[in-house]
């Protein structure tokens, strides 16, 4: 999953294998610079680097429907974040959410990983 800055999450996807093959031998920073300009995900949508803000990895075949009903919510009014954010708050904030059920949907993913 991959957290950006100002717009919703990109999640179950992969970052495409060129860029950790240009890391692994030494591509020249010029194309090192263009490849972070324009990382191609799995499910068709490029993403500049400084456009991330958190990469979080997850299952390769994400969380059942079972695993997420069984994570502990109850934490999820706690003061958490730098600025006494309660986690959910964070949650609302990074995913963007737009109704409580969304935000319930990302805090179980999140605690689960």
């Amino acid at each position: 999953m991959l957290r950006f800055f100002k717009r919703k999450p990109a999640l179950n996807v992969k970052i495409d294998q060129k860029l950790s093959l240009a890391l692994m031998y030494g591509a020249g920073p010029k194309k090192l610079q263009e490849m972070l300009d324009n990382i191609s995900l799995s499910d068709g949508q490029v993403v500049s680097f400084s456009e991330i803000w958190v990469i979080l990895p997850m299952p390769e075949r994400g969380f059942s429907p079972e695993q997420l009903a069984e994570v502990d919510l109850s934490h999820r009014g706690e003061k958490f974040g730098p600025n006494g954010e309660t986690i959910r708050e964070m949650i609302r904030d990074t995913y963007h959410c737009k109704s409580k059920d969304e935000e319930d949907k990302f805090l179980r993913r999140y605690l689960a990983s």
